[in-house]
C-alpha cells in the first residue's frame, strides 16, 4: 500500500487549498478559449470569467473535449500542434450554446474543472473535518493518506476490529513480512476503511469497506459494499465575473449530508460486514488456481477486472513469489502490485481490483483459475 501524505501534510494542503480555490458561473457565451503558442507549450487558456484568462490543467481539459464532442485525441493533436485551430473550435462550439450555463472551478489561478452549473460541489475540506474527528473516535488508525489532481483519499485501518489469518493464508511470507505494524501482530486481517471524494468531477464520494493483511501491509478495498453519493444538487444562478460564494443554506444542507457520512463511516466497521468478509477470504483461500498456465490466469484476471495489459507481468511476479496459488493468492498479488505502481490513483485501482478478485463467485472464478 502506497502511503502518501502524513496527516499534517495533508490538513496543510487542505487549508491551503481552501485559500486559493475560487468557483465561477458564466454563460457559454462568455467564456473563451485563448490559444497558447506551440513554442510557449500550446494549448489554450479559458478567459471571460474573472477578468484574464487562466491555464487549464489536464483533467479540465479532459471535460472540455467531452462536453463539446471534441474527440480526445484530436483534441490532443490540436493542442500540440494546432492551438488555433484548438481555440477556435473550442469556441465555435461554445457559442453554438450561448446561453448555456458552466461551472469554472479553479485552484491556484489556473482551471481545474468545467462542470454543469448544476453540479453540487462537495469540498474536500469539509469531508475531512467531519471524517477524520470521527475516525479518531474510533480509535481508527490513518494509514495512507493523498490528495491527487481529481481526488482526496482518506485510508484507515481499526485494529481493535480483526481476526488472525489461518495457517497457509500468510501470503508472501519470506517475501514481503513484517514483525508487526504500527502495533499490530503480524498475520492479522485488520478492518479497514477508503474514503476518497472529487471536487472536479472525477467520480463520487465514496465510503468503502476494506481489509488490511498487517503481514505483507496489503489493502484491499470492497468496492461492492460501498457507500456513494453523486455530486448533482440544486442549480446556480450567477452572471459572469460573479463568484460563487456558499449561502447559509447551502452550509445547513451540506452539514447534513456530512453527518451522514459520518454515520457511514462508523458503520463501516460494522463487525458483521467485517464477518462477513473475513468469510469470503477464508473460502477464497480455499479456491486453488487449477491451471498450470499462470501466465494465462494473471492475463484472463487482468482482462476480467480491467487492469491494464501491460500489469501483468508485475502481477505474475508477486503471485509466483507469493507462494499461493488461490484466489486469495491471486488477490494478495494483485494489491501487492500496487504498491510498484508510482500514481496513487492507479495503486487504489488495484487496490479495488484486489478486493473484487476476492468476491468473485466460484463460476466467475472458474474462468480465471482454468484459463490456458
Amino acid at each position: 500500500m502506497k502511503t502518501g501524505k502524513t496527516l499534517q501534510e495533508l490538513a496543510t494542503e487542505l487549508d491551503r487549498q481552501t485559500k486559493t480555490r475560487r468557483d465561477f458561473i458564466a454563460p457559454q457565451a462568455r467564456i473563451e478559449a485563448v490559444p497558447v503558442s506551440v513554442a510557449e507549450g500550446g494549448g489554450i487558456r479559458i478567459g471571460g470569467v474573472n477578468g484574464g484568462d487562466m491555464p487549464v490543467r489536464p483533467h479540465g481539459h479532459k471535460q472540455l473535449s467531452d462536453l463539446l464532442g471534441i474527440p480526445t485525441r484530436y483534441y490532443q493533436r490540436m493542442a500540440e500542434e494546432q492551438p488555433d485551430l484548438l481555440a477556435h473550435n473550442v469556441n465555435t462550439w461554445l457559442r453554438a450554446d450561448p446561453e448555456n450555463k458552466r461551472m469554472i472551478r479553479t485552484l491556484d489561478g489556473e482551471v481545474r474543472a468545467v462542470l454543469s452549473p448544476k453540479y453540487r460541489p462537495l469540498d474536500n475540506f469539509d469531508l475531512a473535518q467531519v471524517v477524520l474527528p470521527k475516525l479518531i473516535e474510533l480509535n481508527a488508525q490513518i494509514v495512507s493518506a493523498e490528495l491527487t489532481e481529481t481526488r482526496m483519499y482518506v485510508k484507515a485501518i481499526l485494529p481493535a476490529l480483526s481476526d488472525d489469518l489461518p495457517p497457509g493464508m500468510t501470503w508472501g511470507n519470506g517475501h514481503n513480512a513484517v514483525a508487526e505494524y504500527r502495533g499490530n501482530a503480524a498475520g492479522k486481517v485488520v478492518a479497514a476503511i477508503v474514503v476518497s471524494n472529487s471536487e472536479v468531477g472525477a467520480g463520487t464520494l465514496r465510503v468503502e469497506p476494506s481489509v488490511f493483511t498487517t503481514w505483507c501491509t496489503n489493502l484491499a478495498i470492497l468496492k461492492e459494499r460501498a457507500m456513494r453519493k453523486y455530486h448533482i444538487g440544486r442549480s446556480f444562478e450567477a452572471d459572469a465575473h460573479l463568484e460563487v460564494f456558499r449561502d447559509e443554506t447551502r452550509q445547513a444542507d451540506d452539514r447534513a449530508f456530512f453527518m451522514k457520512v459520518a454515520d457511514v463511516t462508523a458503520a463501516a466497521f460494522d463487525r458483521k460486514l467485517f464477518e462477513a468478509a473475513v468469510k469470503d477470504i477464508h473460502m477464497a483461500a480455499e479456491r486453488p488456481i487449477e491451471s498450470k498456465e499462470l501466465a494465462k490466469v494473471v492475463d484472463a484476471a487482468v482482462v476480467q477486472l480491467s487492469l491494464p495489459p501491460s500489469s501483468s507481468g508485475s502481477i505474475l511476479t508477486y503471485l509466483a513469489q507469493g507462494g499461493d496459488l488461490s484466489q486469495w493468492g491471486l488477490s494478495s498479488a494483485i494489491t501487492a502490485a500496487s504498491t510498484a505502481l508510482a500514481d496513487y490513483e492507479d495503486a487504489t485501482a488495484f487496490e479495488r481490483a484486489g478486493g473484487e478478485v476476492i468476491t468473485l463467485s466460484p463460476k466467475e472464478w472458474s474462468v480465471i483459475s482454468r484459463a490456458a
